[in-house]
């Protein structure tokens, strides 16, 4: 009796220790979560690229300790390999009304996982079809036990992928979820920038990608921040499930699930977020959109992008997007991308003693406030927009009196050899002048990856690929100024 006595004893003395310890991790997260907060909070629209650095390995820092605390307490669902989800998944979809006739999931090299033929399609042929049922989106999360949450939660009534990716989190944390299937055939880590070192962030320098992939990790910390205050704050039955599961690793996971798979379809009379299963599994190429939601069968419909041999993996098109759009929220870059561009920083000087003149006539020309501008790739990479910038920001004041005065100067924005006259060959030499210097002296920054070592790792090779495309644009725009600057002389 004595000796169990003691051990109840010990147990107990055991228990308190855990407890205390539980509490103390809690505090700790508490100050480190209020410091995230304010730290992302902090507007940083006027610093440059040296102090968003900085900011950011402050928020990395703390997000190291957070995460370093987490791991101590909180507990993961051991996942079996997606290899062994395979079948369990095939089945979930066909037992709900999925038809995939002639469809496999496979793995490929460079792709990891996708779809693959197992007889032939032709071009526009319908390959798959996935049930609304099946889809898990943002009217399921306002029907769940997230509704209260939703309803007093402005960020989560405007922004649903946020909304979406915290259902997602409560599904998978459910055993008895209807969407299991899916989820447990979901990656565990994704390639996107959530997911990159410091060493792997900073080696994007000097490409514009880096101060976008900064921002997205800074407004990512910051939500994770924010939901972390609420969930522990609001006196709502679905905060004890979230209080259990809601850590910076996991809402990463979330988040770029979502980034990486959402999709926009019509369902009723309004436009919803949604996860679209199997669909989602299809690789890009470039062609034409081939995907639709049939309202009257209430499914998803995916035709053939072009003819697909047997053993084929299956693509689609994800639409005309930029490889910095695409590296950012899905994790890759497409190669001889038709779509891509390159952001250009441009601004007026405040201390331009015509500052004021040449923004009311770019806000004539519905860019107030625009800062970015875009090179594109192809034959002509200057867009409209970039070339009514470097029109207006090389004008004189005798210029800038004459467009003024225009009630909308459209011909600033066209490349039509009548407004080309316009404009005046004096003018046209000055603006090409000064983005061709603009285009190299970006284009040299470039110079020093020639110097680093072969990458190591997915991350550190869709680094340097996407420099490179970014590298092919600038050498495109800078052939195509030189040109245009050698017409403008012969003339």
């Amino acid at each position: 009796m004595g000796r169990k006595s003691q051990s109840k004893q010990s147990q107990k003395k055991n228990s308190g220790k855990e407890n205390n310890k539980l509490i103390h991790n809690r505090k700790e997260l508490n100050v480190l979560i209020d410091k995230l907060l304010k730290l992302t909070s902090i507007f940083q629209a006027a610093c440059n690229v040296t102090k968003s650095w900085e900011h950011h390995l402050e928020i990395s820092e703390i997000l190291r300790q957070i995460t370093n605390i987490e791991l101590g307490y909180s507990s993961k669902n051991k996942r079996s390999p997606r290899q062994a989800n395979v079948q369990n998944y095939l089945k979930w979809l066909r037992e709900n009304g999925a038809e995939f006739d002639g469809v496999d999931i496979a793995e490929f090299e460079g792709y990891e996982w996708g779809l693959k033929t197992v007889k032939a399609f032709n071009e526009g042929s319908l390959i798959l079809t996935v049930p609304a049922k099946v889809m898990m989106t943002e009217k399921n999360a306002q029907e769940s036990e997230l509704s209260e949450f939703i309803k007093v939660d402005p960020l989560l009534q405007n922004m649903p992928n946020i909304t979406l990716a915290l259902v997602l989190l409560l599904e998978k944390s459910s055993q008895d979820s209807f969407w299991k299937p899916y989820i447990d055939m979901l990656p565990e880590k994704y390639a996107t920038v959530l997911y990159f070192s410091n060493e792997e962030l900073s080696a994007l320098k000097p490409s514009p990608v880096f101060e976008s992939a900064l921002k997205l990790y800074r407004s990512i910390a910051r939500q994770y921040a924010y939901f972390c205050n609420k969930i522990h704050t609001l006196n709502i039955p679905v905060m004890k499930k979230l209080q259990e599961i809601f850590t910076f690793d996991n809402y990463r996971w979330a988040v770029s699930t979502v980034m990486t798979r959402q999709n926009n379809i019509q369902l009723g009379n309004s436009d919803v977020t949604a996860f679209i299963p199997l669909w989602d599994m299809c690789n890009h190429e470039h062609g034409k959109i081939t995907t639709d939601f049939n309202k009257e069968q209430d499914r998803g419909e995916c035709y053939a992008l072009r003819d697909f041999k047997e053993g084929e993996q299956i693509f689609i098109f994800y639409g005309s997007r930029s490889n910095a759009d695409l590296f950012l929220h899905n994790g890759f870059v497409y190669p001889n991308n038709r779509h891509d561009s390159l952001s250009l920083t441009l601004g007026v000087s405040s201390s331009d003693p015509l500052r004021e003149t040449r923004l009311a006539l770019l806000t004539k020309l519905g860019l107030s406030g625009v800062t970015h501008y875009n090179l594109y790739q192809g034959e002509n990479p200057v867009s409209p927009e970039l070339l009514a910038f470097i029109r207006i920001f090389n004008m004189n004041q005798e210029e800038l009196a004459k467009w003024s005065g225009s009630s909308l100067p459209s011909d600033l924005v066209s490349f039509d050899p009548t407004s080309t006259a316009a404009v005046g060959n004096t003018l046209e030499r000055r603006s090409h002048s000064y983005l061709l210097t603009r285009c190299k002296l970006i284009r040299a920054a470039y110079n020093k990856d020639k110097e680093e070592i072969e990458p190591d790792n997915l991350h550190r090779k869709n680094v340097k690929l996407l420099k490179e495309c970014e590298v092919q644009i600038l050498d495109s725009a800078i052939e195509y100024l030189a040109r245009v600057l050698k017409d403008l002389a012969e003339e």
